[in-house]
């Protein structure tokens, strides 16, 4: 009897380890997309080193506004020694903090939509931010930020906006 019992017991265990739920290899390539756009994010101002350590060679990087550096495209060392060095800090002298709110990610890239909070040149600038990450041989492959023009426009730089006389 003892051995039955344990021969069912034996059974029932090996069966539902079988039976767990096992991921695809396109779930955890997402997944793993996901990780290396966050922690981008998690390291940009605290440890640019390890953000940039998550860069293709080929990597590129555009912010698509249609004003001043619009559709400007970087590069993995230009992105860190100019853009994040200088132009950033000039129109965000106190910095900004972003806050995730929602990711849609899948073997092929992630997009992360955040909301800034931050004092720009000009006055409060609190943008809303879609990224856009495409993802290659395991790296960020290109980048590319959407928000408000005007936003930025009036905020971080010097634009006036004129009524239509319409």
């Amino acid at each position: 009897m003892k051995n039955i019992l344990l021969i069912l017991l034996s059974t029932t265990i090996v069966v539902s380890c079988q039976n767990q739920i096992q991921k695809s290899e396109k779930e955890l390539k997402s997944e793993a997309n996901l990780k290396i756009a966050q922690s981008f994010f998690d390291n940009l101002f605290t440890n640019p080193e390890v953000s940039k350590s998550l860069l293709h060679n080929d990597f590129t990087f555009s912010w698509m506004g249609i004003i001043e550096q619009g559709g400007v495209l970087w590069n993995r060392d230009n992105l860190f020694d100019e853009y994040f060095k200088n132009i950033i800090p000039e129109i965000l002298p106190n910095g900004i903090v972003l806050n995730t709110v929602d990711t849609i990610y899948d073997e092929n890239g992630v997009a992360i939509i955040q909301e800034g909070d931050a004092e720009g040149k000009n006055g409060e600038y609190d943008n809303k931010y879609a990224w856009i990450f495409k993802m290659k041989d395991g790296l960020i492959y290109s980048l590319r930020e959407y928000n408000s023009d005007i936003l930025v426009a009036t905020q971080l730089y010097d634009y006036k906006l004129i009524p239509n006389e319409n």
